[in-house]
């Protein structure tokens, strides 16, 4: 089976080309969601409060682990689950300690709107919206639980 494979697969560089061309329609398929979603995100969390609500969720955690600006924290754990990037514009002003706390937590987490959970729910996978909310805020408690004591150590 190994022999057949090696004689019907393409060349190397036709291999590489047919790569290529599917990643760039891959990427302009899945990059109008991004961006779309992205801005929605970052407009309602400048000109609304909806993320300040959500932020309440989240605050009794940065509170009892004493981090620095806890509020600001608890937005940015919040925005979290809405694009991969936000959450590190939110505490731009805050406390260095404060910046790593989000930003590993923010890349650490995985489940965002704007590109993971549209691909995960296009699969055949048996999976809901509200599985993955609850899947986020755990994998959200569990990264903010581990990574206060590193940010602690460092600065």
């Amino acid at each position: 089976k190994a022999m057949e494979a090696v004689e019907t697969s393409p060349r190397i560089l036709r291999n590489i080309w047919i790569n290529f061309r599917d990643s760039i329609v891959m990427t302009m398929s899945i990059l109008p969601s991004i961006l779309s979603i992205g801005l929605i995100c970052l407009l309602l969390s400048e000109y609304t409060s909806i993320f300040d609500y959500l932020a309440y969720v989240f605050y009794p955690f940065t509170w009892a682990l004493q981090i620095p600006d806890s509020f600001i924290a608890a937005k940015g754990l919040a925005i979290g689950i809405t694009e991969m990037f936000i959450p590190s514009l939110i505490v731009i002003k805050a406390a260095m300690a404060n910046k790593f706390i989000i930003a590993v937590v923010s890349v650490s987490t995985i489940i965002f709107f704007s590109a993971s959970v549209p691909s995960m729910l296009s699969t055949d996978i048996p999976l809901k919206v509200t599985d993955l909310i609850v899947i986020w805020f755990e994998r959200t408690i569990f990264s903010l639980l581990i990574v206060t004591p590193i940010a602690y150590l460092i600065f």
